[in-house]
């Protein structure tokens, strides 16, 4: 199954499933932008990477964040 996940720059997004407390960013946040898809050099799958840091996430572990999901506007580190 591909996913096109081009869809998903410039949106926010999360580590976590709606159900449960979303895993912090590198940056600190829990909701992190996406600006751009690479290959991920470890496990040579497409991985995001982020305005907010310079970490790279597996494209597969994010969500993402609609409008009804609670704080996406307000970003707080932890």
């Amino acid at each position: 199954m591909n996913i096109d996940y081009t869809e998903y720059i410039g949106r926010q997004v999360r580590k976590t499933r709606k159900n449960q407390e979303p895993k912090p960013f590198k940056s600190g946040y829990k909701i992190n932008t996406v600006k751009r898809i690479i290959n991920h050099p470890i496990l040579n799958i497409p991985a995001f990477t982020f305005e907010e840091d310079d970490s790279y996430v597996e494209c597969r572990r994010c969500f993402m964040v609609n409008q009804y999901y609670e704080g996406i506007i307000i970003k707080k580190k932890i």
